[in-house]
This record gives structure tokens, sequence and C-alpha cells, in this order.
């Protein structure tokens, strides 16, 4: 049974991770804007659907770009959140658009990370990871047209598989394992669900998120 989701529920993103000292260079100069949120903030607001949000992120990261234009992670908000601009376009030309900058400018993203961005620490995971991750969810959201949903579903397999996802807190990392789950139920994989399921039950039974994944596998 496929789910339909909105982007708060698909991507699920800040909601529950630890805000750490190491942040990069361009975090505090775009948290003090007028709007007395931070980005991680307005993104959380734009993943709900609220386009007004949506629009300050791209203009911050937009003017942020130009400053930092090869900063991996400036990128990847920058495709996610294109991404959700094509999901509140009305005409199917500029979803197609917007949706088409959002893969390209993911994919930029992905091809930036270096060494160092896995050494880098951000938001409890370190960057290279959350930056997969956020890219990875995204390509399983985007219409099917644009061919990304099995190779966001690979990346998801791959990271959830990996030792390196497991050092990590479950609490920094649990929408990456919400997501998961949610992406293999869309890609009518209910063995692959029901095990990424059981597996946030062993690790945290009481989380809200693993309390939602079992939810959602009894349906």
């Amino acid at each position: 049974m496929k789910i339909k989701d909105n982007w708060l529920s698909r991507i699920a993103l800040f909601s529950i991770v630890v805000i750490i000292a190491a942040t990069p260079a361009w975090l505090n100069q775009v948290n003090a804007g007028p709007m007395q949120k931070t980005l991680q903030d307005a993104f959380m607001d734009a993943s709900t659907g609220n386009s007004d949000a949506g629009e300050h992120v791209l203009s911050a990261v937009e003017d942020l770009l130009i400053q930092y234009p090869e900063d991996a992670l400036l990128t990847a908000y920058y495709g996610s959140t294109m991404s959700m601009k094509a999901r509140d376009a009305w005409f199917p030309w500029n979803r197609q658009k917007f949706s088409q900058i959002g893969v390209d400018s993911l994919n930029k993203s992905l091809n930036q990370l270096s060494d160092e961005s896995f050494d880098k620490p951000y938001y409890g995971l370190n960057e290279g990871l959350y930056i997969q991750s956020l890219a990875a969810i995204t390509f399983i959201n985007l219409p099917e047209s644009l061919d990304q949903r099995e190779r966001g579903f690979a990346m998801l397999k791959d990271m959830m598989a990996s030792e390196e996802l497991g050092y990590y807190p479950f609490g920094p990392r649990a929408w990456i394992h919400i997501g998961a789950v949610k992406a293999a139920i869309n890609m009518e994989d209910a063995p692959t669900a029901t095990k990424w399921a059981n597996e946030m039950q062993r690790l945290a039974p009481t989380h809200p998120y693993t309390q939602q994944a079992l939810e959602l596998i009894e349906n």
C-alpha cells in the first residue's frame, strides 16, 4: 500500500536533531535575518507546505551561494527546497522545471562531498551523511517521470546498512529511519519496511517515529 505524505512526514527534518557547536561559517549569518527563525526552522515550515517559508529559504540560500558557491550543504538545501517549490507550482511545466533544478542541485551537492564532509559535524550527524540522507529522501519523493525514485531507495538501503549511520545516537538519525520505512512502503517493499521498523523498535521502542513506523507496517 502506497503512502501519500506531505513533506513534513516524508522528510521529517530537524524536529529531533541536536544542535552542536561546530556549524558552517554561514549558519550564524543566515540565522541573524529579520525573520527571527533559523534556516532549519524555515525549511521545516516549508516542508509542511508553507510556500512563504520556502521562498525565504530559497532567497537566503541563493544569497549565500553567491558567497559560498562550492558549499555542498547550501547546494543540497537549495536542491531540496526547489523540489518543494515544484510541489507548490501550479503549472506542470514549472513543476518539471523546478524538479529538474532540484535534481541537478542535489547531484552537484553529492559530487561536492569530500572526506572532510564526513568529518564535519552537523546537527547530530556528519555533514556528508546528512546531505546524502536529504538527497535520498528528496529523490524518492520526486515525480516518477524524473526517474530518481529507485536511486533514492538504493541510497537509503546503503545508508541503513552502513556502520556509519549506526555510530550516531538514534535521536539525530530518527528522521532517516522513518523516511526509509515510508520509502520502502511506497516502493511496495513490505519486507524491507518491516525489517527497518523492527530495527527502530529495537533501538528506541518509545520514540514517536518508532511508533509511527510500527503503525505504518500494520496498516
